[in-house]
């Protein structure tokens, strides 16, 4: 039986919504920056923006006057729909066989969860790729198509990059959570909460300081900085690849000895 085949046929439509959901958000604000940066009352639109709403997106009033301070915002926005995307795969797939009682059909044919598993992570990392590479693709074209001020394709291409490197750390927090968790009833009801509270705590990095970009994955990378030319934290990408190596080994450690009920 082919795992990664299955899997990728009912996922296939979500996958499909999911990168629609993603273009339009980023249509969606692109669209708009013509107009508003050509604005007179630009500094007066950014002084009527609550406070909280300018300190949450990261909003400063360069946002709306270069499209690099834009893009920031759409990126906080398409971070956090993306991270809802992987979540859900993570912990839908590794907990459907418990949620829909399909156990006894899966894990009787020829396959050990070892190797169940692996296809399910193949199937997701997949689903991720293709949703980030299409995505990108529409985004740099409506770029090119609207945007007159200058930004570099390869500005674009580092700082849109940390879209996937998010989704891999809550592709595998996902993982473990759905292999960790007795029963998920509603996948929607973990991912929800649990992407939420990683945004929630990096709101606070006024109170914690530097130390914030070790507790939220939504602080990984400073996007402002991304969409100014600037590049990753080596330190901070090989601290993501450890969080998500382990959470991953530990969700395969877990599910193989997990006691899966059949009925």
């Amino acid at each position: 039986m082919n795992v990664f085949i299955q899997e990728l046929k009912q996922y296939r439509n979500s996958t499909i919504v999911w990168i629609i959901a993603l273009i339009s958000v980023a249509a969606l604000y692109i669209s708009i920056f013509p107009s508003i940066s050509q604005s007179a009352g630009v500094s007066d639109i950014y002084k009527n923006f609550p406070e909280a709403f300018k300190k949450t997106f990261g909003i400063t009033e360069n946002t709306l006057s270069a499209f690099s301070g834009l893009y920031a915002l759409v990126l906080n926005l398409v971070l956090l729909t993306g991270a809802v995307q992987a979540m859900n795969l993570g912990t839908g797939i590794t907990s459907k066989e418990v949620r829909e009682r399909t156990a006894d059909f899966l894990l009787t044919r020829p396959l050990s969860r070892v190797s169940v598993m692996r296809q399910k992570l193949l199937t997701v990392f997949l689903l991720i790729l293709v949703t980030d590479l299409l995505f990108m693709a529409a985004d740099w074209a409506l770029i090119q198509a609207l945007i007159d001020d200058p930004f570099q394709f390869r500005t674009f291409l580092t700082s849109t990059s940390s879209l996937f490197l998010v989704q891999v750390f809550f592709v595998s927090f996902g993982f473990l959570l759905g292999s960790v968790l007795p029963r998920i009833k509603s996948v929607i009801a973990v991912s929800l909460p649990a992407v939420f509270g990683f945004y929630i705590v990096g709101l606070f990095d006024t109170l914690v300081g530097e130390k914030i970009k070790y507790m939220t994955p939504f602080k990984f990378f400073d996007v402002n900085m991304l969409t100014a030319g600037g590049g990753y934290e080596p330190g901070i990408l090989i601290y993501l690849a450890v969080l998500s190596i382990a959470a991953l080994i530990a969700s395969f450690v877990v599910y193989k000895k997990k006691d899966i009920p059949t009925i």
